[in-house]
């Protein structure tokens, strides 16, 4: 009774194995996948040459400078380490498209005509990604007032942070959703129309509080930080806030998950200590 059987499925086979042969050959081919593009800009950088509005030629900058650019925001501050002063500040969003970049400004220490104006600039790399040139003309938005032809060099800042370090590090940009600060009870959301962002690279670390409507700046605070004992170290650079920040170690006990961040602290001042508590959420 089992013969029948096995002849059955062998014939099977062969019919099976027939077809798979006879069967016409797929001749497409698969598209390979298109790598995404890497945006060179993204990364912190440090000026190195500017051409003032009444001169013809670059010179080196007086102060310090240094500009930071995510996916799609970008931010810059400028400041005397002498006189421990901002001279500007400013950000947005931006896009690129080629050799030019795009950048529409949210807030900044200029005039308010600037708030939300676009401006569109060339830009070169240079030394395998080390360096870039950002070129053109920023319109002018007040009346009687020169267009600024803008030309800026800048160097690229290397991380500071150990590999190791750098993956535990809260690195990206962050809203804040609450905060605490002084005598507050409580941690609260920013007042209606505020906006705290934070950026933290592998270098450094910029807060900033403005205006949303108005792109006024309410403060902001730049430096550079390190993960230290199970501590966030930040260390101040240049501010809009006390002076007596500046060159301060402030240690914060923090908690990092991937899309939140927070930090708590005690700041030591001359007229007593200021406790401080922010929350923030990744927005890249």
């Amino acid at each position: 009774m089992r013969k029948p059987t096995l002849l059955l499925a062998i014939l099977l086979s062969i019919s099976f194995f027939a077809c798979k042969q006879n069967a016409p050959a797929d001749n497409t081919k698969e598209e390979p996948e298109v790598e995404a593009a890497t945006n060179p800009l993204k990364g912190a950088w440090k000026m190195t040459a500017w051409k003032p509005a009444d001169s013809d030629k670059q010179e080196t900058p007086t102060g310090t400078q240094y500009k930071f650019y995510t996916d799609n925001h970008f931010y810059f501050v400028g400041y005397d380490d002498k006189a421990d002063t901002i001279m500007q500040a400013g950000g947005g969003t931006y896009t690129v498209d080629g050799g030019t970049f795009t950048e529409k400004i949210a807030y900044a220490t200029w005039d308010s005509p600037n708030i939300g104006a676009t401006y569109t600039f060339n830009f070169t790399m240079g030394d395998n990604g080390e360096t870039f040139k950002q070129r053109g003309v920023m319109k002018s938005n007040v009346e009687g007032e020169p267009d600024f032809d803008l030309a800026e060099d800048y160097v690229k800042v290397g991380p500071t942070l150990e590999a190791e370090v750098a993956k535990k590090a809260p690195v990206g940009l962050w809203k804040a959703t609450k905060t605490l600060y002084g005598d507050q009870e409580e941690a609260m959301p920013p007042a209606e129309g505020t906006v705290i962002h934070k950026l933290i690279t592998p270098t450094h670390f910029y807060v900033v509080t403005y205006d949303q409507s108005t792109g006024k700046l309410d403060g902001m605070t730049f430096g550079t930080y390190e993960m230290k004992d199970g501590k966030y170290i930040e260390t101040v650079m240049s501010t809009t806030r006390s002076i007596e920040l500046i060159d301060k170690m402030l240690p914060f006990e923090y908690e990092y998950t991937g899309d939140k961040f927070s930090q708590k602290g005690i700041l030591e001042f001359t007229d007593g200590p200021f406790e401080m508590e922010e929350y923030y959420t990744r927005v890249e």
